[in-house]
């Protein structure tokens, strides 16, 4: 491994934080993996196992770490490469706990759902001049899922990754550090583009609501969200919300594509070349995977972290430019019931994000 190799933090113990990990450690680059104390049961389990073991099409084999903590601030000394391996929910925690401790020249990697303009929004908040650059990623690069605290099995890579640096000046940067690492990541034109461009907040949320019933009578068992649950009349749904979707991406970024294009545009190694997109979805190899069930509640991340991360936002955003968004506005006001919690007043606004009040021109200028 040559000097200037980069040494990666994987913040977080969750699906996504032990398959970044197991995966960067076994391309022979140093990782530290953290969790809070509160959460420190995997992160224990993993420490006790010594490593961790992947399978499927990312890694495979057994990935020793180079660092097991739940000091979070230890973790991240010395390190080029931050990565958020948590949902939404931990994009905050981590990163305001971190703010005294970030070093010069450090990249931190957010999953999409505004996570790098609410950090540049903390940053300037608590007054911070440490040059810490935030890096966006369209969604997280793996399907995959945490069999038990450190075995892992990942059914899915993307072909490629749009990311994006705020600003996106240093995103050639970013690219060039982590390139040898994943070479599936391609520079997006911003991070509005790695936020308004995510696609789970038009997938999921339809597919629960509308197999609400057969989710509650169920418990989630005998059949598959994807495989069973994209129907057609759920799928129109879905390219509704999305056409309301790419009218907030275009004032500001110029490459987004719609959520018909998605799968061949990231997966095209699993493409399977369906007219559709019902067809797409429930033949997908992928998510009609049995080992991503349908859930057993409609209180779920499909609802609870999509919805106030990516569709109130977008709701929010759109009121503010005079950008119609009332199929969005139609599905956050029926998860609203459903699961009683204002999700326009409980999920991320403009406001949140630092763009209160600016224009699509406003924005961009920002960001780039």
């Amino acid at each position: 491994m040559a000097k200037d190799s980069p040494k990666f933090a994987i913040l977080g113990t969750g699906n996504s934080g032990q398959t970044f990990a197991a995966d960067i450690a076994l391309k022979g680059y140093p990782v530290n993996l953290a969790e809070v104390p509160q959460f420190e049961t995997s992160l224990m389990a993993i420490k006790e196992k010594g490593g961790i073991e992947i399978s499927g099409d990312a890694g495979n084999g057994f990935a020793k770490l180079n660092m097991i903590t739940t000091d979070i601030k230890e973790a991240i000394k010395g390190v080029d490469i931050i990565i958020i391996g948590g949902s939404a929910f931990a994009h905050e925690p981590f990163s305001k706990a971190l703010l005294d401790d970030f070093e010069e020249g450090q990249f931190i990697v957010f999953t999409s759902n505004f996570g790098a303009l609410r950090f540049h929004k903390w940053l300037k908040e608590a007054g911070v001049t440490t040059q810490v650059t935030p890096i966006e990623t369209m969604s997280l690069l793996y399907a995959t899922r945490a069999v038990e605290p450190g075995v892992v099995n990942c059914i899915g890579v993307k072909d490629h990754l749009p990311v994006a640096a705020l600003p996106a000046s240093r995103t050639q940067d970013f690219l060039d550090k982590i390139g040898p690492v994943f070479p599936q990541f391609t520079a997006a034109d911003n991070v509005w583009l790695t936020s308004v461009n995510n696609l789970n907040p038009i997938v999921h949320p339809p597919m629960v609501l509308f197999n609400a019933g057969r989710i509650e009578s169920t418990g989630g068992q005998g059949w598959n969200l994807y495989a069973d649950g994209a129907t057609e009349s759920v799928a129109k749904i879905m390219q509704a919300m999305d056409q309301e979707r790419m009218s907030l991406v275009e004032p500001v970024s110029t490459r987004g594509f719609s959520f018909k294009d998605a799968f061949e545009n990231l997966y095209k190694s699993y493409s399977i070349g369906k007219k559709s997109l019902s067809e797409t979805l429930r033949q997908s190899p992928i998510h009609g995977n049995p080992v991503f069930p349908a859930p057993s509640s409609v209180d779920t991340r499909y609802i609870n972290e999509d919805l106030p991360f990516g569709l109130s936002p977008w709701s929010s955003i759109g009121r503010m430019w005079d950008v119609p968004t009332p199929n969005v506005d139609a599905v956050i006001r029926v998860a609203s019931t459903m699961l009683g919690v204002n999700f326009f007043v409980d999920g991320l606004s403009a406001e949140n994000l630092g763009i209160d009040g600016m224009s699509p021109e406003d924005v961009k200028a920002m960001i780039e």
